[in-house]
């Protein structure tokens, strides 16, 4: 059975079920949604109080995926930080970024960054044309400052599980326990599983609400493989006040 660890800083939620981030990508697309830019993402300039300690690819049947790990060394917590993703191959070769317009917030942002803490960023849905995804290059833009009380957001996750298996696809469920007096509204939660300490899968969750000291259940679906592995969830918290 694998291990379960919630991250350290937590942010909180509550609310109405979940959606996967597909079905929400589906969702916005058919209708249109602000959380959807309209312009693609451009950082011009690299944070250099946000560091990239780690960074992998997993691949499988069902798609790409890219995590990486931000550790902020400024003195003040950031939100909304831009992230710049190339995906490279054989060669460096660019094979993807995640530059297109119409991208969720969440492939293209990291909602809060605290202080001297590892974060995990996974984009799930990435599109590779014409190679092997072998690395990527994660950079970090400016940000803005966080709101002072943004670390009390705390978010924990409980009674986590996985289900399925590799053949159907296996998903993690778990209950996202808002402790916070602030009602989240499309709350991210990434998890990410390690093997003997190499990150051997990853996927994401949204849930679209979630009230002050509510909780809600969410799923996750995976890029790679999770069974047995170690996994590290972590809800970045998208509302402040």
């Amino acid at each position: 059975m694998s291990a379960v660890l919630a991250s350290a800083a937590v942010l909180a939620v509550s609310g109405a079920g979940c959606e996967t981030t597909r079905e929400q990508a589906a969702k916005f697309g058919r209708g249109g949604n602000a959380a959807f830019r309209v312009e693609g993402l451009e950082v011009r300039r690299a944070n250099r109080d946000v560091r990239v300690v780690e960074s992998s690819v997993i691949s499988d049947v069902n798609g790409t995926a890219v995590v990486a790990v931000l550790r902020n060394a400024g003195r003040a917590a950031l939100a909304d930080v831009p992230l710049a993703m190339v995906v490279k191959g054989a060669g460096g070769r660019a094979l993807a970024r995640n530059d297109e317009p119409g991208l969720e917030r969440g492939l293209t942002h990291a909602p809060l960054l605290p202080v001297g803490r590892d974060v995990p960023w996974v984009h799930d849905q990435v599109i590779v044309a014409g190679g092997r995804a072998t690395a990527a290059e994660v950079t970090p833009g400016a940000g803005r400052p966080a709101p002072g009380d943004a670390g009390a957001n705390e978010i924990a996750i409980s009674a986590a599980r996985l289900e399925g298996d590799p053949a159907s696809g296996i998903t993690a469920i778990a209950n996202a326990v808002n402790r916070s007096g602030v009602a989240q509204r499309d709350l991210l939660i990434v998890c990410v599983a390690r093997r003997g300490g190499r990150v051997v899968a990853a996927g994401r969750a949204i849930v679209p609400s979630i009230r002050a000291g509510g909780r809600a259940e969410f799923q996750v679906f995976f890029i790679g493989d999770p069974t047995g592995a170690e996994l590290t969830f972590d809800a970045q918290p998208t509302t402040f006040d």
